[in-house]
């Protein structure tokens, strides 16, 4: 029996059904068409991992766990162009790469693009950075700069790149016969801050930007010792497996670069001084 067309067709549709439904793996064509797909840990959504304690650039405060600061503001806008929410996980310092590495979080939020943690992970440097060393008003432990430090006590986050320029301070002090550097490693940078102002510690080793907003709301307490030192910029951490992941953010801040957007966001925190001239993958020199 000659089936007529519109048999033809029905019967063609049901056979593609089973087809379909016998297969039942078989994803979406627009999975198969998102270059992000399989990438992230949780579909749709950026999970970010970051200690929250560098203010102005990334920080909670008052018990809230909303992630504020400059690169938040970044991050979320570049989220919502590759079309994903965002996460943002608190966890301390020396955990952040570990937890990425280990896939527990898709992206570090934003550290210091060095070569060592080059060897395992791809930055998309996000803002300029560096570091600077706080005392107490009037300067009561006499430290001019790294060369002082010997003999003092010292408060630095633990995982940050501070604890290894500490670490080899600290081997100067033994090699030149001088009194060893009382290093006392913090979960955060508020922690280490709260130790200087109680006297805990002579002298804080800080971020650039924390340090001058540090001084800027509590000029009565703090000031900074010897000259700020430029390092390598922040940026987005992505395991250098994903490197379809890291391209995709990597385009998107380029985009927010060049429509102005980028600057416009650090200007409303007041760190157009933190700007790149070029959003770059591993772009540092450190």
């Amino acid at each position: 029996m000659k089936l007529s067309p519109r048999r033809s067709t029905a019967l063609g549709g049901a056979l593609v059904a089973v087809a379909l439904g016998l297969t039942g793996c078989a994803q979406p064509a627009a999975d198969a068409a998102d270059p992000l797909a399989g990438l992230l840990a949780e579909p749709g959504v950026l999970i970010t991992a970051d200690s929250g304690s560098v203010k102005p650039l990334k920080y909670t405060e008052g018990g809230s766990g909303e992630m504020k600061g400059v690169i938040p503001d970044l991050t979320r806008e570049y989220a919502k162009r590759l079309g994903l929410d965002v996460r943002f996980e608190k966890v301390s310092s020396d955990a952040v790469i570990p937890g990425v590495l280990a896939n527990r979080y898709d992206v570090a939020l934003a550290a210091g693009d060095f070569a060592e943690r080059r060897k395992t992970l791809d930055f998309v440097d996000i803002v300029e950075g560096g570091v600077v060393l706080v005392v107490q008003l009037g300067n009561p432990a006499g430290v001019g700069g790294r060369d002082d430090l010997c003999g003092r006590s010292l408060a630095i986050v633990k995982g940050s790149i501070q604890q290894g320029y500490a670490d080899e301070e600290q081997q100067a002090c033994a090699a030149a016969g001088k009194p060893a550097i009382d290093i006392q490693g913090y979960a955060d940078g508020p922690t280490a801050t709260l130790a200087l102002q109680s006297g805990r510690v002579d002298v804080e080793w800080s971020d650039l930007a924390v340090a001058n907003q540090l001084v800027k709301d509590s000029p009565e307490e703090f000031e900074l010792a010897g000259e700020p030192e430029l390092l390598a910029p922040y940026g987005v951490g992505i395991p250098k497996e994903k490197p379809e992941l890291t391209e995709a953010i990597h385009r998107v801040l380029a985009e927010m670069k060049a429509d102005g957007t980028y600057d416009r966001i650090l200007a409303e925190w007041g760190q157009e001084s933190l700007a790149l001239e070029e959003i770059e993958i591993n772009g540092s020199d450190f």
